[in-house]
């Protein structure tokens, strides 16, 4: 029973670092900076709407919104976005998922609740520098493989231009307004991570200490150095 339980707490973990993992690529696979590159000419009308697309990105300074994440083993995640550009975002995730994402402006922070153990990466080494840098684009790093188009709806796939068989993000927009809906990341196994966004508040005040990783562990065992 011991081993059972072992196992399931395991599995557990797992699955919640491929929720993390999958909404930090996704966010960050989104967007790059330079040229389209695509598999085939873009239309008149795929170039008009890949324009609305990045203004759309462009146009945001603040976000607020509410996320659901569905893993591959069917497992649900939800919590509440946060994004201040240039640089900052939080991806907070209710409980019992014991994981915070926080991008402070300089480095992206990735905060384990249960083991108390932060893992800190420069922005620059995270696909996240293009969705919250200065200006948003999409680029030669990525190439669009096709736009789709339903009724009110647009769906752009991407793959990066290097690597296309390590697997694809599709995003999905509502055409007017353009506004993104979910998006699902397709590894090169076929696996799928799926998030949704709902309630999306643009231009709100953010306090910036939602943006600001404090360790309280770290800054006790400072202090006691210290004194």
């Amino acid at each position: 029973m011991a081993d059972e339980k072992r196992n399931e707490l395991l599995g557990d973990m797992i699955a919640r670092r491929n929720v993390v993992a999958g909404i930090a690529a996704t966010m960050g696979a989104m967007m790059f900076g330079g040229r389209w590159a695509y598999a085939a000419a873009p239309t008149p009308q795929d170039r008009q709407d890949l324009t609305r697309i990045e203004d759309y990105f462009n146009g945001i300074t603040t976000m607020q919104a509410r996320f659901l994440q569905l893993s591959p083993n069917g497992r649900t995640a939800e919590g509440n976005l946060f994004i201040a550009r240039p640089g900052r975002m939080r991806f907070e995730y209710d409980p019992p998922i014991p994981y915070l994402l926080v991008a402070d402006g300089s480095q992206v922070v990735f905060y384990d609740k249960e083991l108390d153990t932060p893992t800190y990466v420069p922005i620059s080494a995270t696909p996240l520098e293009f969705l919250l840098g200065q200006k948003v684009s999409l680029s030669g790093n990525v190439t669009v493989t096709n736009v789709e188009r339903r009724p009110g709806i647009i769906r752009i796939t991407l793959v990066q231009t290097k690597s296309p068989k390590d697997g694809q993000v599709i995003i999905t927009f509502t055409e007017r307004p353009i506004e993104v809906k979910k998006w699902a990341i397709v590894d090169s196994k076929g696996t799928t991570v799926e998030v949704a966004i709902f309630d999306p508040r643009l231009g709100v005040n953010l306090d910036p200490k939602l943006f600001k990783f404090e360790n309280k562990k770290i800054e006790n065992n400072s202090n006691r150095s210290a004194n």
